[in-house]
């Protein structure tokens, strides 16, 4: 088990409007805020484009992923996950699911490229660079 202490939180709600891309977005507000490390703890609102990964196979780690892309009128269950910098890019690692028409459920590692529909309202905690 690995536990690490979290020092000196800043919290932050963060809202993107329609068409707005959900990892562009989340990565220029963690360089506007100068974020070290940030974790996205709850989401809300609608996509209309979100690309999902899963697991092929189970056999090696980690495991072979592939990719399918949904377009369509997106409600968002919840959105989870965590940026940082490395290699002075910021990475975006989520993990969300989504419901259309109110039946079907789409959902995994989310890979770039999702779009907002209508908004999207995150609660955010952000850790200062040192």
């Amino acid at each position: 088990m690995q536990v690490t202490e979290l020092t000196q939180p800043k919290w932050y709600k963060l809202r993107l409007g329609p068409g707005s891309d959900l990892f562009q977005g989340l990565r220029d507000f963690f360089e506007q805020q100068k974020l070290e490390r940030a974790f996205i703890l709850s989401s809300i609102g609608s996509l209309e484009k979100i690309i999902c990964n899963y697991p092929v196979t189970c056999t090696t780690m980690p495991p072979p992923v592939k990719s399918k892309t949904i377009e369509k009128f997106l409600e968002v269950n919840g959105i989870t996950g965590e940026m940082w910098r490395e290699n002075n890019q910021v990475r975006v690692h989520l993990h969300g699911s989504v419901t259309h028409e109110g039946e079907t459920l789409f959902g995994g590692g989310m890979a770039d490229g999702a779009k907002v529909l209508v908004q999207v309202e995150m609660v955010v905690m952000g850790l200062l660079e040192q």
